[in-house]
């Protein structure tokens, strides 16, 4: 299935064509615009609709550049990327928050290092979301 059809605007993508779950799914209407579909009476259930959603972008992180940035962070629990399984302890995944921290990281490792391998215990990245 082609991902662009006529009609479809710029920063959205075509997800399907087909019935939508009214009040959830966004579709062109017969005017072009698009509107979150709230049903319409005069159209057959299984008219072919074009559902469409808006393409967001992933938020983009970078490293903690002192302890003052990583301050509010610290006391969040997290893990280490990609750890195997036979290394996960029967706590589970995740280190409590450090309990010192210094200008440069903590437990041997810098703000930089720290970001390549760890991420929070929510899955966010060990560093400072970048606001565009």
């Amino acid at each position: 299935m082609s991902n662009q059809i006529p009609g479809v605007p710029e920063g959205w993508v075509l997800v399907r064509i087909g019935h939508p779950v009214i009040g959830v799914d966004c579709v062109i209407d017969y005017n072009g615009d698009i509107v979150v579909f709230r049903g319409n009476p005069n159209v057959n259930s299984g008219a072919n609709w074009p559902i469409i959603r808006k393409i967001e972008k992933p938020a983009r992180y970078r490293p903690f550049a002192n302890s003052e940035e990583f301050k509010p962070h610290r006391d969040r629990w997290w893990m280490l990327k990609d750890l195997p399984p036979e290394l996960i302890g029967p706590r589970g995944s995740f280190i409590e928050p450090p309990e010192a921290y210094a200008e440069k990281g903590f437990a041997g490792c810098d703000w930089e290092g720290a970001f390549e391998l760890r991420v929070f215990d929510d899955g966010t990245p060990f560093g400072v979301k970048i606001d565009e």
